[in-house]
């Protein structure tokens, strides 16, 4: 019989990346800042579009575009 690794364990590791990604996020929601998805830039939650690619920000605003 060999070591076994429990399937919860395996999981862990695979979802670390994108647990850090969201806890992130959450933080800068919190300070009134996000992320644009296209250009990776961190402006406020509050403007309607990038300020550098012009992209929406859906986040906040879903039904504008």
């Amino acid at each position: 019989m060999g070591w076994k690794e429990k399937d919860w364990k395996k999981n862990q590791n695979n979802k670390n990346g994108d647990n850090r990604r969201q806890i992130e996020e959450e933080m800068l929601k919190i300070q009134g800042l996000i992320v644009c998805p296209k250009c990776d830039l961190t402006y406020s939650l509050y403007q309607q579009r990038c300020p550098h690619c012009d992209a929406p920000n859906k986040s906040h605003y879903p039904a504008k575009i």
